[in-house]
Formats: structure tokens, C-alpha cells, sequence
């Protein structure tokens, strides 16, 4: 069709420049004699009539560009002022009908709110760009033993990868982080997160230091003296941005000078506020070690296919050291290849997955909203279908009334998206208090272009589907026997099975939310009811690090941690007081151990040290043979607990009572021989989860083994009260034996809610949304049956006038809709049996096709629809059916 319009007008060019060109010819002509008449000369005479008629030729064009731009000016003027009037009555109207308004508004307020505030979590975590120089360069490289799991790097393995590998610009690496040390700032001292990296760390990020300077070579070497670069508020806050030059700080019990502080908003590994060269400490050269994290830059043009490829070569070579691993154990602990990912994908890990199934679950709640406002739109569009009618009469065309309808629904639309935004910032405020703690990316959520973009794309969707789709519908009823009915509107079958097929929709949408909540639900229930394997009430736990500078040997240590049990057992109120390596949901030390009398020589597991008043505390049983008694010492024969997951599995069917073990590559005994002979057996305790297996555990007395004593907590409990009122006392008794060791105090209860709170956020927002899924789903049945009796009041009078039972009018009223809703509960039912599977991941000990949780759904929205549709019938039937006859 383009082609034909711009070719007809090709084709009758020719001629109608000719005639142009002859008409300008005669204008010069006639001009140029007039000139030699008035003795000018020829030639020239002809210049002059040429340039005059140039002039006015220009005039006339600019003229008409003038007059081609008002006629523009004008149409414009005229399409704005059409607006404004279609705004202004779609304004008149929404006042006119304030019930439908609040309730189109609050609808709208909930399903772009939500939506708006999901999607700004997505885009912080999931959509964001890394905030470091060409981001998609970065990436995080795993090796992965060979059952498929992933590790962290040996450091030999890695010096391996960044020396022979050509993929990468450069591979640095760093510790897990979150390392916690003492620091002391004004004399006070206090916890601060430290992470060990190596050369090259800050130029791989892009993120060198804004003050200061980065690393110098020398300070880079082992046996270095340790110098430290903080974070920017760090520095800002606890140094007080105080000049570099001569700044020191003592960390961890030495002396560091501060070189460089970072970069504002850089806090890579997440929550560091000091980085250590790693190198200036002796590293292992044992390449089941996996101590490290590896980060890489890849080259120009290099693909994550093509590196990952280049460190498989590589890594395949390790196993050539690997006969030995098959004898001594450590095999399960070889890489059989690497694992290079995006650094964004390796940071946002396992939060993917949740994230998508509660955008998806706000989108559900968006779609239920719609569906509710359109039902209620086409349930007040029946109701003027009388007043259309009369502006189609006085010349309104379909369109007209097509575009007034649609501004009305664009209108609630926009007001809508602005209320939304609105929730949706307060909501994002509200995040750092509902998100679990290391949720990642916290820092880049916010409501900014991209999420604002996103609102309006929504109420754009909005609009079109509960505004257009009904003003379509309105707009297409019969002039003349709309006129001649006199009423406002019929009650044809065509509109209830418009009405009944949104019900339907509606219902299907909210059971789809509700199952999904609902398993959750149960699955969180489960979860609190797994027995961890100690008490979880009126525990307070007391995390010790002392400084590496003051306590630089395990002696030093082991005798600080005796005098902090023996000066916290006086505390006045303590009932009983006990140390462990890490208590309860707390980060353990695994390994290999070497074990005697079994199947196989080794195992793995956890090595937790402890005092016998850590068992008595947490009321861990003793289920077979006898406790530490306390009094054991390294020149004692050593002795060892295992609990009863570890002597299943390594001695199954045995009494492992007497049977021997050894750290293995966990501690300094191994290399010694020094065995250790279990004399008893524990209960199993879930350490750092509720829903894992117990792990295999196996205990060594504090006294005994002591190079694992760089960290303990303090279990205690209170003879009266709630533990946590002795703090106080409790800190000040430390501070008696070391005032420059900061402590972290929590209870055994805030430790399993902290673990617990990934499962209580994706709950809680999904409950959410199920509960304004049924409310919205319950307002709008409530609504369509409500106009169903209005349109129906003179046909109910009738029925009534002529003997028909209240009960049989409000069957009457509900038939149509209940079965849309027994509809909508079948294929909802259907829908959430295929969508559940997505939450398998998040369930524990509930099948994500669970009946009973089905059937209470169920349940629960067919006795809301019920109640919904029953309350206007009832209204229905107590009408006097003389007064409707009058009123007709």
C-alpha cells in the first residue's frame, strides 16, 4: 500500500513542472521588457527580472512552509485539546463513581506495586551490569572433583592456571571472606571483615585504590611486613578519613600500616573492610587444599567456552599426580576439570531461582488484578450501555467513544502505576530488614530508570487489557434497540459468559498462588519441626577471635580460652559454660581423617574441638561409652568423640568404642602420627543446617589439639532468666582477661532464624502475594455478581412476586458464577500441579504435588468465592418485590 501512495504522485510530475517552468519563463519575459522599456539593457534587464522573481518565488515558498506549519500548529492544538477534554470527563466520571474508583485504584495499587517492587530486586540482582570496567569479561572459575561438585582452588593449583594460561588477561585470587579479625579504633576494640587476595587483585576489578596506592612488589613476598588497604567507609567512619601518610592500625594484634583505601561502594568479597596480601604467608603446596576463590579477567575476544576448555587441559594434568590419591584417600578431592562462569552468575548463585518464581508469582497477582479490574469495567460498561447509546446518537462515531472508554481505563491506569511506585520505594526501604544476610547485590536495588520504564510498560499492559478490550465490547452494542429497550442494559447470556469466563480466569490465577504459598508453608512447618540434635532455647552463644599478633602460637591461645571459660563459669547466674570450635549454624572445618579397624582407611568429616561443658549446655547425649572429663593435655595419650552418623558410617555394625583416628590434613598431629582413641559416642547435630543430614562429626578435646584454637565460641546458660541479660557481665569478665578482644554475642534461636531466613523471605513474599491473589480474586466475584443482581433486579422482583423462595433467588443469582469457579479451580488445579515442580528446590519434606496441601487450597478459595457471591444474593432475595415493580 506505502509503495502505491508514493508512486501516484511520481507520475504526474513531469507534466506539472513543465507547466511551472513555462509559467516561470513568462513571468521573467514580461518582467524583462518592462525593464528594457525603461531603458535598462537587455542582459541586464533580464538579470534584474530573474533575481526579482527569485525573491518572490523564495517569499511565496517560505509562506507556504508557514502555512503547512500552522496548519500542523493547529491539528496539534486540536488532538491536545481533545485530550484534555477526554481526560477532563474520564476525571468527571472516575468522581461520578468513586467505589469503582478506590477499588480500581487499590487493585492497581497492589498488582503494579508489587510487580514494580519484585522487578527492582530482579534488575538490582539479575539484570544489573557489575559496577567494575567491562563487566562481562570478569568471571569465577571453580575446579570440580569427581563426583561433580564444586571447590575452591588449591593454591598451587592456581599458580599453575595463572602461569600457563592465555585466555585470561590475569587470574588473581582471594579468600572466602567475611574473615572476622579484632581491630582496635579509639581504643576500642571491635569486629572488622578482612579478606586475603593476591597481586594483581584491585587492576582484575578495575577498582585500584582512590587514595593512596595499591600493593608495592615488596609488600607482596612472604614474611613481608603486613600492610593493609581498607574500604572507603571503613576509612570514612572508623579512621575518620584521616591522611594516609604515617596512618596505622592495629589489626588482629599487629601493627599495619594503612597504603590505599578503595574505591566508594567497592566491597568485594561482599562486606570486606580490609584487603592483606595473601602472599606474604606461607602457602601450602597440597593441591586438595581448597582454600582460595579464583576470579579471572578473560582476554580480548576470549570466550567462556574457549577458557574454560583452556583450564580442563590444564587441570587434566594435575591428575597425573593423583596415583598416590587413590591410596591415601584425598582422590575425592583432586579436580577432574575447572568451571569458568560470569562472575554476576557465580555472585547471585542459588537466588536466581527464587528470584524468577516470585517476579513470576508478581506477575500472576498483576494478571489476577487485571482480570479482576476488567470484569468490573465490563460489569459498569454494561451498565451505559444506555449512555453510549445516546452519544452515538448525537454523532459520537465508535471510535470517539472507543478512545473516551479507553482514556477513562488509561487514566486509572497511570494513577494506578504512580500509587505502585510509591509502595514499591517503600518496600525496597523495607528490603535490608526482610532479605536474608548475605543476600547478594543488595547495595544496586532501587527504583530508577529501568524500573520506571518497566511501571509504565505495566500500566501500558494494564490498560490495554482491562480499558481496550472492554470499550470494544461496549462500543459494538445495537443503536437503535439499545434506544428502544429503555434500560440500562440487557442481560444477554453473551455478557455472563463473558463475566463467568474472567471468574474462571481469576479463580485459576489465585489457586495457582495460593498451592505454591500453601507448600511453602507446610515446608517451613517441617522444617521447624526437625529435632537439630540440642536445645534451641535459653542459649546464649559468644563468638571469640583473639588477635593473631598477641596469641600467635596454639599454647597462648589454649591458655587464653581456659582463663575466659574459668573467669565466665564466676560469673554470678551462669548455670553452665562451655567452647567450642564454631557453635551451632555456624561455618565448621572439614577434612579427612585417617582411621583404623574400618572398610576404607580414611573418611570425612567435621572437626569440632570442645570442652565437656559444650555437651552439657546444648543437652547433646552421650550415647555410648564416657565424656572428656577436662583434664586432657597434649602429653596424654589423645582421645577423640564421634557422634553417631560418623561410627555408622565408618564402622557400621561395630562398638567404635576404642577404634583410633587422626586429624589427617587437618592438624599438626597427622604429620606426627599421633592417633587419637574414640571413647564415646555422641548425638548427631545439624551444624550448619536444619534440613541437611547430620554431618559426620568427630571431636577432640580442647587441651589436646591445640593449633585449632585461632577462633571458639561460649555456649552458656543461665541458672535464672534469660541468658542474654548476662552480656554485660559476661563481656566485662573477657575484658578482665584481654579488654582488646571484641566478642559477638547471639542466641541459639537468632542463630537458626538467621538460618532460616532465605526460607522465611521467599515465604513471606509469596504469601503475600497469594493473600492479595484471593482478596482481589474474592472482590471481584463480589463485584460481578453484585452488577449481575442489579441488571436482574426487575426479573428477581417478578420471581419473587410470584411465589419464588429467597433460597431459589440466590441459587439463582450464584449458579453461573460458582460453576465458573469450580472451572477455575480444575484448571488452576492443573496449572499449579505443572508449575509446583519449579519450587521443588525450596521444599523440604513436602512432594511439590502434596494432596492435602491441594485439597486445603482448594478448599479455602471455594469457600471465599462462596462467601463472595453469597453476600449480594442474600441482598438480593430481601428485596420487597413491590418496591422493585415501583422502582422499575
Amino acid at each position: 500500500m506505502r509503495r502505491r501512495r508514493l508512486t501516484r504522485p511520481v507520475l504526474h510530475a513531469v507534466p506539472v513542472q513543465e507547466d511551472v517552468a513555462r509559467e516561470l519563463h513568462h513571468h521573467v519575459e514580461e518582467r524583462a521588457g518592462e525593464l528594457v522599456a525603461a531603458g535598462w539593457a537587455p542582459d541586464a534587464a533580464r538579470a534584474e527580472a530573474e533575481r526579482l522573481l527569485g525573491n518572490r518565488v523564495a517569499i511565496e515558498r517560505e509562506m507556504q512552509t508557514i502555512e503547512r506549519a500552522s496548519r500542523r500548529a493547529r491539528r496539534r492544538a486540536g488532538m491536545l485539546e481533545s485530550v484534555r477534554q477526554d481526560l477532563k470527563f474520564a476525571g468527571r466520571t472516575l468522581r461520578r463513581s468513586p467505589g469503582y474508583t478506590l477499588v480500581a485504584l487499590l487493585t492497581l495499587l497492589l498488582g503494579i506495586g508489587a510487580n514494580t517492587a519484585v522487578f527492582s530486586v530482579v534488575n538490582g540482582v539479575l539484570l544489573r551490569p557489575l559496577p567494575y570496567p567491562e563487566p562481562e569479561r570478569l568471571v569465577r572459575v571453580w575446579e570440580v572433583n569427581p563426583a561433580g561438585d564444586r571447590m575452591g582452588s588449591a593454591w598451587r593449583n592456581f599458580a599453575d592456571w595463572r602461569e600457563r594460561a592465555r585466555s585470561f588477561e590475569a587470574l588473581v585470587a582471594h579468600d572466602a571472606g567475611g574473615g572476622s579479625i579484632s581491630v582496635l579504633t579509639g581504643g576500642v576494640a571491635e569486629h572488622a571483615q578482612s579478606a586475603l587476595v593476591s597481586r594483581g587483585f584491585f587492576e582484575v576489578l578495575g577498582a585500584l585504590p582512590a587514595v593512596g596506592r595499591d600493593f608495592a612488589p615488596e609488600e607482596q613476598a612472604e614474611g613481608a611486613v603486613p600492610v593493609v588497604v581498607v574500604s572507603h567507609a571503613f576509612w570514612t567512619t572508623r579512621l575518620g578519613a584521616a591522611p594516609l601518610e604515617g596512618l596505622r592500625l592495629n589489626a588482629d594484634g599487629l601493627d599495619v600500616a594503612v597504603v590505599g583505601v578503595a574505591p566508594a561502594g567497592f566491597s568485594y568479597p561482599e562486606g570486606t573492610d580490609l584487603w592483606v596480601p595473601m602472599e606474604i604467608f606461607e602457602q601450602t603446596q597440597s593441591r586438595t587444599a581448597h582454600n582460595w576463590r579464583t576470579l579471572g579477567r578473560l582476554a580480548p575476544g576470549v570466550s567462556l567456552a574457549q577458557a574454560n576448555a583452556e583450564l580442563d587441559v590444564i587441570t587434566a594434568s594435575f591428575l597425573e599426580e593423583s596415583s598416590a590419591a587413590n591410596v591415601d584417600g584425598t582422590s575425592a578431592f583432586w579436580p577432574a576439570h575447572a568451571e569458568v562462569v560470569g562472575l554476576r552468575e557465580a555472585m547471585v548463585g542459588n537466588t536466581r531461582r527464587a528470584l524468577l518464581i516470585l517476579l513470576g508469582a508478581a506477575g500472576l497477582v498483576l494478571l489476577v488484578a487485571c482480570t479482576n479490574l476488567a470484569s468490573t469495567t465490563l460489569a459498569r460498561g454494561t451498565a451505559r450501555i444506555r449512555e453510549l447509546a445516546v452519544r452515538r446518537s448525537l454523532g459520537a462515531g465508535r471510535a470517539r467513544v472507543i478512545r473516551q472508554l479507553f482514556t477513562e481505563s488509561l487514566l486509572l491506569a497511570v494513577l494506578g502505576a504512580a500509587l505502585g511506585t510509591a509502595l514499591a520505594v517503600w518496600l525496597v526501604r523495607l528490603l535490608p530488614l526482610l532479605a536474608p544476610e548475605g543476600f547478594p547485590r543488595l547495595d544496586q536495588v532501587r527504583v530508577d530508570g529501568p524500573v520506571l520504564a518497566f511501571t509504565v510498560a505495566a500500566a501500558i499492559l494494564t490498560a490495554v487489557l482491562t480499558g481496550l478490550l472492554p470499550a470494544l465490547r461496549d462500543s459494538a452494542g445495537e443503536l437503535a434497540a439499545t434506544l428502544r429497550s429503555g434500560t440500562r442494559g440487557g442481560s444477554g447470556r453473551r455478557e455472563n459468559r463473558v463475566w463467568s469466563g474472567l471468574v474462571a480466569l481469576e479463580v485459576a490465577l489465585a489457586l495457582m498462588l495460593l498451592v505454591g504459598s500453601g507448600l511453602l508453608l507446610r515446608s517451613f512447618w517441617s522444617v521447624l519441626a526437625v529435632d537439630p540434635g540440642y536445645v534451641t532455647e535459653d542459649v546464649l552463644t559468644v563468638s571469640i577471635s583473639p588477635p593473631a599478633g598477641r596469641y600467635p602460637d596454639g599454647a597462648t591461645r589454649t591458655r587464653f580460652f581456659q582463663e575466659v571459660l574459668e573467669t565466665v563459669e564466676a560469673v554470678p547466674g551462669v548455670a553452665r559454660v562451655g567452647l567450642a570450635s564454631a557453635a551451632p549454624m555456624a561455618q565448621l572445618g572439614n577434612g579427612r581423617v585417617d582411621v583404623s579397624q574400618a572398610a576404607t582407611p580414611f573418611a570425612t568429616g567435621y572437626y569440632q574441638l570442645v570442652t565437656p561443658g559444650y555437651y552439657d549446655v546444648l543437652r547433646i547425649p552421650l550415647l555410648r561409652g564416657r565424656m572428656f572429663d577436662g583434664g586432657e593435655v597434649p602429653d596424654q595419650p589423645h582421645v577423640a568423640l564421634v557422634n553417631q552418623a560418623f561410627a555408622d558410617a565408618v564402622w557400621p555394625g561395630e562398638d567404635p568404642i576404642g577404634k583410633r583416628l587422626t586429624g589427617g590434613g587437618m592438624d599438626e598431629y597427622y604429620e606426627q602420627d599421633r592417633w587419637a582413641t574414640v571413647i564415646g559416642v555422641v548425638g548427631n547435630v545439624r551444624q550448619r543446617a536444619v534440613t541437611d543430614d547430620p554431618e559426620l562429626t568427630y571431636y577432640f578435646p580442647l587441651g589436646q589439639r591445640l593449633e585449632r584454637t585461632r577462633s571458639m565460641s561460649v555456649v552458656l546458660t543461665a541458672s535464672a532468666g534469660p541468658p542474654v541479660a548476662l552480656a554485660p557481665a559476661v563481656r566485662q569478665a573477657v575484658a578482665r582477661v584481654d579488654v582488646e578482644v571484641p566478642l559477638a554475642f547471639s542466641t541459639i534461636e537468632e542463630r537458626l532464624a538467621g538460618a532460616l531466613t532465605e526460607r522465611r523471605f521467599t515465604l513471606t513474599l509469596l504469601l503475600g502475594f497469594a493473600g492479595v491473589a484471593l482478596l482481589l480474586a474474592c472482590v471481584g466475584i463480589y463485584g460481578v455478581v453484585s452488577y449481575a443482581v442489579e441488571r436482574r433486579t426487575k426479573e428477581i422482583g417478578i420471581r419473587m412476586a410470584l411465589g419464588a423462595q429467597p433460597v431459589a433467588v440466590r441459587r439463582l443469582v450464584r449458579r453461573h458464577f460458582l460453576g465458573a469457579t469450580a472451572i477455575g479451580l480444575l484448571a488452576g488445579g492443573a496449572a499449579a500441579l505443572w508449575l509446583t515442580r519449579l519450587l521443588e528446590a525450596l521444599l523440604y519434606g513436602v512432594a511439590p504435588a502434596d494432596p492435602l496441601t491441594f485439597a486445603a487450597m482448594v478448599l479455602v478459595l471455594a469457600g471465599a468465592a462462596w462467601t463472595a457471591s453469597y453476600l449480594p444474593s442474600l441482598k438480593a432475595s430481601r428485596v420487597s418485590p413491590m418496591e422493585t415493580m415501583r422502582a422499575e
